[in-house]
C-alpha cells in the first residue's frame, strides 16, 4: 500500500477499464461486495520494528524502505521467519465470521519477497524460511472449503528485482524485468484454483506493460477482477485511496481498500489498539458507505510473524459480523442516487432540462502510475416528471460532443443509441414513451466506453423533450 501523495487531488488513486455496465464476471464479483485483505510477509516479523526501536516513518510493510534496510540485511529476516502460528482454516473461519465472501492475500509486496511456491526465483517463504510451505495454497484451499472467494495483491515495484527505494513508488518496470513478473502471474493465476480479484500495486509500466500483464490474468483467470492499479486505464475497477471514502457521484464498479488501523497494513507490534466497540463503529459505517454507493469493501488485516492474527483484530471483525448479522440485507449493493432536482412538464407538454439541472456521475482515469490521476464524468443524470403518459422527442441544443464515439440516452426504461455527429440534429434524438410518473430518471453515457472512466467529452446547453407526432396517451 501507499500513503497518497500530498499533491494529488482528493478522491481516487486508480481507474478502471472494461464496459461501463459490468460484465457478468464483473457483476459476480460486485456481489462478493465485502472482502478480507491479509498484509503478511517478512515486514511482519520485523513488526515495525528496527535495530530495537520503532521505524515511525510510513506503513510497516515498507519497513526495508522506510529504514533504509540493505537487500542482504533483509533477507536474513527469512531465517526466523517459523510461521509457526499460520493456520489458513482458522484465518477462512475468522472471514466468514465477520461477514467477508473473499479473501485477498499479499503474494508478493514491493520487498519482493515471495509468499507462495514459485520457480521464478529462490527468494521466496518455500525456499527461504523454516516454515517451507506454500501459504497461498493452504489458504486457496481452506477458502475454497469454507465457500470463499481467493484472490492475490501483487505488487509491481520489487526491491529486490532492482527497484530502488521510492517515495511514491512509481518506478519504472525496466524490459529486464518484465519476464519475472510475467512467470509469477502465470504461477499465480495457475496454481491456487479459482481466482477472484487480482490486486495490482504501485510501480508506473507502460501501457504495453499494463496491458500485456493484464493479458495474462485474463488469458488463465477469465472470471477474475483485476484492479485499476495496473494503470493506463487497463482493469476492470477502481481502487480508491487507501482508506478514502466514496466521494459523491462516484460511479461503480469500485473498490475500498481499508486498514484496521489507517497508519499500516502489516503488522506493528507497537500499534496502539485500545477501543474495540469505536473501531467496529468505524469500520462498519465504512463499510455500509461503500455498499451503499455499489461499491466493494476491502478490509485488511495484519497477520504478526508467527501467523497469529492480532487478538484486537479478531475481536474487530467478530464485532462487525456480529452487526451485520443484526442487520440482514446490509451488504446488498446499493446504486449511486444522482439526479437532485426535478424537472415538471410544462404547460404546452414540453420539458425543457437546462444544462445545470443535470448531476454528473464520477470517476478517475489514470496513466502510467500513481500520480497521474486525472477527474472524468462518466454519466451526466437529470429526473423529469409528468402528470400523465405521453410521448415526447428529444432534441438537444448547442451540443459539443466526440464525433467518433456512440453515445446511449435513456429516459426511464427506454434508451436509444446516437453517433456523437448526429446529437444536434433537428429532427431530434428520437422518441421515448414516457409514463405517468413523479419522478423519470434520464441519463448520457457513452453506449460503449474503451473503459469505465472514460470521458463523456460531451457538452450542451439544454435537452428538451416535446409532444411528438403520435401525441399523448
Amino acid at each position: 500500500m501507499q500513503p497518497a501523495p500530498a499533491a494529488a487531488p482528493e478522491g481516487l488513486i486508480a481507474a478502471p477499464a472494461g464496459n461501463a455496465r459490468p460484465s457478468g464476471h464483473l457483476e459476480a464479483w460486485r456481489q462478493l461486495g465485502f472482502g478480507m485483505f491479509i498484509h503478511w510477509g517478512l515486514y511482519s516479523e520485523l513488526g515495525g520494528v528496527w535495530q530495537g526501536k520503532p521505524v515511525t516513518r510510513g506503513y510497516s510493510e515498507q519497513i526495508q524502505s522506510f529504514a533504509n534496510i540493505s537487500r542482504a540485511d533483509y533477507a536474513k529476516v527469512a531465517a526466523r521467519f517459523t510461521a509457526a502460528k499460520f493456520d489458513a482454516d482458522a484465518i477462512c473461519a475468522l472471514a466468514k465470521d465477520a461477514g467477508a465472501r473473499y479473501i485477498l492475500i499479499t503474494s508478493k509486496h514491493h520487498d519482493g519477497f515471495a509468499m507462495f511456491d514459485t520457480k521464478s526465483t529462490d527468494y521466496n517463504i518455500v525456499r527461504r524460511t523454516p516454515f517451507g510451505k506454500d501459504p497461498l495454497k493452504l489458504l486457496s484451499t481452506a477458502c475454497r472449503r469454507i465457500g470463499l472467494g481467493f484472490g492475490v495483491y501483487f505488487s509491481l515495484v520489487d526491491w529486490h528485482a532492482g527497484h530502488a527505494f521510492d517515495s511514491d513508488n512509481n518506478n519504472p518496470i525496466p524490459a529486464s524485468m518484465e519476464p519475472l513478473i510475467e512467470q509469477q502471474l502465470r504461477e499465480l493465476m495457475t496454481n491456487y484454483g479459482p481466482i477472484a480479484e487480482v490486486w495490482f500495486d504501485m510501480s508506473a509500466p507502460t501501457p504495453e506493460q499494463s496491458r500485456k500483464f493484464a493479458a495474462i490474468v485474463r488469458e488463465l483467470q477469465p472470471r477474475a477482477a483485476i484492479n485499476g492499479r495496473i494503470w493506463n486505464n487497463v482493469g476492470d475497477f477502481v481502487t480508491l485511496g487507501d482508506n478514502e471514502v466514496p466521494p459523491p457521484g462516484l460511479q461503480p464498479p469500485f473498490e475500498v481498500p481499508a486498514s484496521i488501523y489507517h497508519e499500516t497494513w502489516g503488522y506493528r507490534s507497537w500499534q496502539k489498539r485500545d477501543d474495540v466497540d469505536a473501531k467496529v463503529r468505524e469500520l462498519v459505517h465504512g463499510l455500509v458507505e461503500a455498499r451503499a454507493h455499489g461499491g466493494n469493501y476491502l478490509l485488511n488485516i495484519g497477520p504478526m510473524g508467527d501467523g497469529a492474527i492480532v487478538p484486537f483484530e479478531a475481536q474487530v471483525l467478530h464485532g462487525i459480523g456480529a452487526w451485520l448479522r443484526a442487520h440482514p440485507g446490509a451488504l446488498d449493493v446499493g446504486h449511486p442516487n444522482l439526479p437532485g432536482k426535478v424537472i415538471a412538464v410544462a404547460a404546452d407538454g414540453s420539458i425543457r432540462i437546462a444544462r445545470s439541472d443535470w448531476s454528473a456521475g464520477t470517476s478517475f482515469g489514470f496513466g502510467n502510475g500513481y500520480t497521474t490521476q486525472y477527474p472524468t464524468t462518466v454519466v451526466l443524470a437529470a429526473a423529469i416528471s409528468s402528470p400523465r403518459a405521453r410521448v415526447l422527442t428529444l432534441h438537444i441544443d448547442g451540443v459539443k460532443a466526440r464525433g467518433d464515439r456512440r453515445y446511449r440516452i435513456a429516459v426511464g426504461d427506454e434508451a436509444r443509441e446516437v453517433g456523437g455527429a448526429h446529437l444536434g440534429d433537428k429532427a431530434g434524438v428520437g422518441m421515448f414513451r414516457i409514463p405517468a410518473a413523479n419522478a423519470m430518471p434520464v441519463s448520457i453515457r457513452l453506449a460503449d466506453p474503451a473503459y469505465a472512466a472514460e470521458d463523456l467529452g460531451l457538452d450542451f446547453q439544454a435537452i428538451e423533450l416535446h409532444p411528438s407526432s403520435e401525441g399523448s396517451q
